[in-house]
Formats: structure tokens, sequence, C-alpha cells
């Protein structure tokens, strides 16, 4: 029967592993915790060219170079803004994806703060005009998956600790 436990546990310590890191690379992105408040620069329509999958981190090839935190899909699309202008675009966020490939859809550009809550740097990133990024929501989905996570891993990582730090052998 002990071998079942250890098989167990080992079994939910990546489970939890899992878990946990969900709430970093899906659950911020998907409610845009870091881009709730920020301020919307301008409106337009974007088509999306091609779209790709990729994460968790991300070189980005948008105006400011950066790195990209998260799963989703990363496309590729001509932005045309209400000025008249119009620029190839990096949208990320599964903001657009392979579904809207040759459809127009309404977009903001957004200045999001780079650094601290001090910070007076921004760059600019393109989200779905009805996209509403919710902070209050997303950050107590986020320490639950979390959390979630640690209850599940926690205790498998104890136990296998317990059987393995013992002087008998684990298995009778």
């Amino acid at each position: 029967m002990r071998i079942v436990r250890v098989v167990r546990d080992v079994l939910l310590i990546p489970i939890g592993i899992v878990l946990f890191l969900s709430g970093i690379f899906v659950v911020i992105p998907f409610f845009g915790i870091m881009v709730a408040g920020s301020e919307v620069t301008a409106r337009g329509t974007a088509v999306a060219q091609q779209c790709r999958f990729d994460g968790p981190i991300t070189e980005s090839d948008a105006p400011k170079r950066g790195n990209i935190v998260g799963f989703g899909y990363i496309c590729q699309a001509r932005v045309t803004w209400r000025d008249g202008t119009t620029e190839m675009w990096e949208v990320s966020g599964s903001q657009l994806k392979p579904g809207d490939v040759g459809e127009e859809v309404a977009v903001v550009r957004r200045a999001i703060k780079i650094g601290g809550s001090g910070s007076i740097d921004t760059r600019p990133e393109v989200y779905r005009a009805d996209y509403e990024p919710n902070r209050w929501l997303g950050v107590p989905v986020m320490l639950a998956v979390m959390l979630f996570g640690l209850v599940v891993g926690g205790p498998a990582c104890s136990r296998l600790y317990q059987t393995f730090s013992r002087k008998e052998p684990a298995v009778t």
C-alpha cells in the first residue's frame, strides 16, 4: 500500500506545480491584471494575417521589444486607426485568434505602464475593443489557483520527504 501512496504523491507534485504556475502564465494574461487601468490612446480595426500559439515566455516583435509572459495566440495584424494610418502590429495575449484571420476586428491601443506604479514610461499594445481587463476578479482567481496548487503539491511533497528521510526502507 505504501508504493501506491508514493506513486500518488509523485504524481501530485507536478500537478501542484502546474496549477501554481498557471496562476502566473494563464490567469494573469487572461484577466489582464497588469493592463487594468491603462489609458486607451487610439481606436481602429485589425485584420489578422497569421497567428501562432506560444508561451510561457516569448520575445515580442511589438514596437517596444520585450518579453510576453503567458500562453496564448500571437498574431501579425494590419491595423487601421481612425485617423487613417495603417500599421503592422504583433497582437499578443490571444486578443486575436486564428479564427480572426482575414476578418476585421475592432481594437484599441492601450498605453501600458512599464515598471512599478511610479513609472512614467509606457509601451503601446493592441487589444480587442470589447476586452476589458479586470484586476478585481483576476487577482482573487490567480491567488485561488496558486493556493490550490500549493494545497495539492505541498502535502505530497511533505509526505514524500517523510517517507524517504526515514532510516527504514520505503517498501516493506
